[in-house]
């Protein structure tokens, strides 16, 4: 493992330890280094505006708090922490449910896109070792998500193929795969059932 990085997770078990053991202030001084050499971090701004708001006697403010968030958001987008983390500040600290929830709903339809990236990806290695029971419970998972998802921004008119689907007792499933990933869920699908 590179020195660098080596040094960076042990300072980062550090913060925990004294985390761990109430000793906030400690843990802030420690976040603090950590952040001025690693500045690109999105996780340290998340941790950073955790600490100041645990500090009995804290050097920074909230709005501080709240910017580091905000930093966070900004540095790594595509992640859904640190607006989860943003909601629950915006919620507890400043009584704002409303910008809350709209913080929230950007939130799970992020974690919903890795969740659902990360199904068929597991579903696809599962066919490789021809684990196809185990492949078909992330496929019947990866439908609930793609036909209930309402995070894609897509009109009404542009629905996903339609996969119809006959259970063990007779009964015909029609299913609209709605999103980006409709395609890929429906070759899923159909890799999993053709060897059923």
């Amino acid at each position: 493992m590179n020195h660098r990085i080596q040094s960076f997770t042990k300072a980062l078990a550090n913060v925990s330890r004294l985390r761990a053991e109430n000793d906030y202030e400690a843990a802030f001084k420690e976040a603090e280094d950590l952040l001025e050499a690693w500045k690109g971090n999105a996780h340290l701004h998340i941790l950073r505006a955790r600490l100041i708001q645990l500090q009995e006697h804290p050097t920074s403010t909230l709005d501080d708090a709240k910017q580091a968030l905000q930093d966070a958001i900004d540095l790594d987008p595509s992640s859904p922490a640190a607006a989860i983390e943003l909601g629950n500040f915006l919620d507890a600290v400043e009584d704002d449910p409303r910008a809350a929830s709209k913080v929230y709903t950007k939130a799970l339809g992020q974690a919903r896109r890795l969740l659902i990236e990360g199904l068929i990806g597991q579903a696809k290695a599962l066919l490789q070792l021809e684990k196809r029971d185990e492949a078909l419970r992330c496929v019947t998972e990866l439908l609930q998500l793609t036909h209930t998802s309402s995070a894609d921004k897509r009109s009404k008119s542009a629905g996903g193929p339609d996969i119809i689907m006959r259970s063990s007792t007779g009964k015909v499933s029609v299913i609209e795969v709605q999103g980006p990933y409709a395609t890929e869920v429906e070759q899923l699908v159909n890799e999993v059932m053709a060897t059923r």
